[in-house]
């Protein structure tokens, strides 16, 4: 006995026209998206981790004895959009730095994002 087999032919419909293109158009808008915001992260992270150098350099230059605006250069050579508080506490410095980052485009207007560092250090220009 013979089988026959039946092939169905797909055809498409008038209504059906172009939704691959929109699907993948959304896919790649979420694909971006996710990206943008890793690379938003990813410098933040990096924007951290100059923050936190800046406040052990400046430490070190005012543990020194260096003066204040030694202190506050030393700060904004890398980090230049920085704030400083310079502390002394008795035989101890604090060095608070921070930096206000906006998100990129139009997600500015969500709010900011304030990243800080402080370093302590003993004064050695103290006798």
């Amino acid at each position: 006995m013979m089988r026959r087999l039946h092939v169905q032919r797909l055809v498409a419909h008038a209504d059906d026209a172009g939704s691959v293109s929109i699907e993948a158009a959304m896919g790649l808008f979420a694909i971006v998206s996710a990206m943008l915001m890793a690379a938003w992260f990813t410098g933040l992270l990096l924007a951290q981790l100059a923050v936190g150098e800046a406040a052990r350099a400046a430490v070190r230059v005012a543990a020194r004895g260096d003066d204040v605006a030694s202190v506050i250069t030393e700060v904004h050579r890398l980090v230049p959009q920085a704030d400083v508080v310079i502390d002394h506490e008795g035989s101890e410095i604090h060095v608070a730095v921070s930096r206000t980052m906006s998100p990129p485009g139009g997600l500015g207007r969500l709010g900011t994002v304030r990243l800080s560092a402080s370093s302590y250090a003993a004064n050695e220009a103290q006798p």
